[in-house]
Formats: structure tokens, C-alpha cells, sequence
């Protein structure tokens, strides 16, 4: 690297560190939120598995868009297995159907509440781009592609701000030099 960029590409590899890693730091949030209020709710319910699967739907969460929709599948599965829920004299039907709803209001509170305030601070992206972003990901790579669409898009954000500032620097420089400009 030429030493006259070195101090400049320093300071892009730090932006993006920091929001590299406030993304990760971010994901681990929603991680343990998500199994903390599944596991408490599968718990009230008396699944069988409920620690497992609560971790399961955690992890599940990462994925955008198919990772909510695969989520619920092992709770139901282990209510059908399990016979309801003994815990309220709830027949299988009426627990699948709770433990469904409950995924949904989380979901929900995490969609609408969580997810704007700790991913937008984290990235610093407007919502619209965040769900372009994954939708583009999706497209072009599938699910690695959910999966690094948002980091992806902060990174490219920080590149062409960075590219931005410089060009505005320098510009402003050459008419420091120029005053007839």
C-alpha cells in the first residue's frame, strides 16, 4: 500500500471494523432475546425440548425471511410428539396454535421494535435499504446472500462515504490552491 493512503485506509478499516463488529455484537443480541423469550414461553407451555428448540429459533432468527418461517417447526413437532400441553389441559391443536402465535408476537416485537433500533444504530442504514439489501442478497446468493446482505451493504456504505469525504477533501484542497477558481 502506497504511504500516502496508509493512514487513510486505516481509518476505513476501522469504520468497518466497528460496524462489523456492532453487527456480530448486535446478532448475539437478538440471538439470546429471541431464545430467552421462547424459552420462558415453551417453558410456561411445558414442551419437551424447550431450551433446545428456544436456542434453535434463536439461531434460526439470523436467517432473513425463511429462518422465521422454519423457526416454529420443532416447537410444533414437539407438541404433536408431546400430546399438548399437560400444564393447562390444552389439546395439541390448541397448543400448536399458541406456540404459533407466539412466534408470531415475537417476531412481531422484534421486527417493528428490536431490530430498528439495534440494527439501524448499529449500521446506520435507513430501513428501506436494510430490506433492499436483503432482498438483493437473497437473489444473487440465495441464503448465503440473507445472511451477509446487511453487513455487505454498511460495508459499501462506509466505502463510498469514505470515497465521498476524500474526493470533497481534495477538491477543497485544490481550491485552497487556486484561489481564482
Amino acid at each position: 500500500m502506497p504511504r500516502d493512503y496508509k493512514v487513510e485506509v486505516e481509518i476505513l478499516l476501522r469504520r468497518i471494523n466497528m460496524v462489523l463488529g456492532g453487527y456480530l455484537r448486535g446478532q448475539i443480541f437478538m440471538i439470546f432475546l429471541v431464545s430467552s423469550i421462547i424459552f420462558i414461553a415453551l417453558s410456561i407451555l411445558e414442551v419437551k425440548f424447550a431450551l433446545i428448540i428456544a436456542i434453535f429459533a434463536g439461531i434460526a432468527e439470523i436467517v432473513p425471511i425463511i429462518g422465521p418461517i422454519i423457526a416454529p417447526v420443532p416447537a410444533v413437532i414437539s407438541v404433536i410428539t408431546g400430546g399438548g400441553s399437560p400444564n393447562f389441559g390444552l389439546s395439541v391443536l390448541q397448543t400448536s396454535i399458541i406456540v404459533i402465535a407466539i412466534y408470531f408476537i415475537v417476531r412481531q416485537i422484534q421486527d417493528y421494535f428490536i431490530v430498528p433500533h439495534v440494527m439501524g444504530r448499529i449500521t446506520k442504514l435507513h430501513p428501506l435499504i436494510i430490506l433492499f439489501a436483503v432482498l438483493a442478497g437473497g437473489h444473487i446468493a440465495g441464503i448465503l446472500g440473507l445472511l451477509l446482505a446487511v453487513p455487505v451493504a454498511a460495508v459499501l456504505k462506509i466505502i463510498l462515504e469514505f470515497f465521498i469525504d476524500t474526493i470533497n477533501d481534495r477538491e477543497a484542497h485544490v481550491d485552497k490552491k487556486m484561489p481564482g477558481r
